[in-house]
């Protein structure tokens, strides 16, 4: 009895073992990112030394860099503290025609100047006539140090460069959120630029 007992109990293991292996191979999960909560939207007027105004929204902080003297170039930073993100900025007041197309073109070489690590640009032109004010975002896809830059102007008197930095590892999949978000208050500052 024993020994019809203990094939029994062999090929119950076995069955089981068959029943057991027979499933899918065992794929490893994608890696998971932390959640980012994302403030509400709110902004408040902010001018700056050197001329130009808009609205910064109310999780952003203006670091002024520096003023050369009016007539030259202001620099300062929109640091967003909760994404680990700053928008570097650059005022220029244009003295002659000339500036403003060789800024354009320093604009587009910046801009170009990560091609080898994007998997795309894209630009949006924008046009804001009652402000005097338009210019080109540019969307840079892929893992690279600046995935936002734009510029801004009137083409006559004033200039605006800006490039968003992240401060870590350029990882398209981990920065989406925040850079969707971020890019909705930096259209929003572009579109309610003023000249003083």
């Amino acid at each position: 009895m024993n020994s019809i007992a203990g094939l029994y109990q062999l090929a119950f293991c076995l069955l089981a073992a068959l029943f057991i292996g027979c499933g899918e191979d065992p794929l490893p999960k994608p890696r998971g990112y932390f959640r980012i909560e994302t403030p509400p939207a709110t902004y408040t007027p902010y001018i700056l030394p050197c001329g130009p105004q808009f609205e910064v929204p109310s999780h952003a902080k203006i670091e002024l860099i520096a003023l050369d003297s009016p007539d030259q170039a202001c620099w300062y930073n929109l640091v967003f503290p909760s994404f680990s993100a700053k928008l570097h900025c650059t005022v220029i007041r244009l003295r002659n025609p000339d500036d403003f197309m060789a800024l354009v073109d320093e604009a587009h070489q910046m801009v170009f100047s990560h091609e080898s690590k994007t998997s795309g640009i894209q630009t949006h032109a924008f046009d804001l006539p009652e402000n005097q004010v338009s210019g080109l975002v540019f969307d840079l896809e892929g893992p690279v140090a600046s995935p936002l830059q734009f510029f801004a102007s009137d083409s006559t008197t004033h200039f605006l460069r800006g490039s968003l930095y992240f401060q870590h590892v350029p990882n398209p999949d981990s920065i989406g959120p925040a850079l969707d978000y971020v890019r909705q208050d930096i259209v929003h500052m572009i579109e309610t630029l003023q000249w003083k």
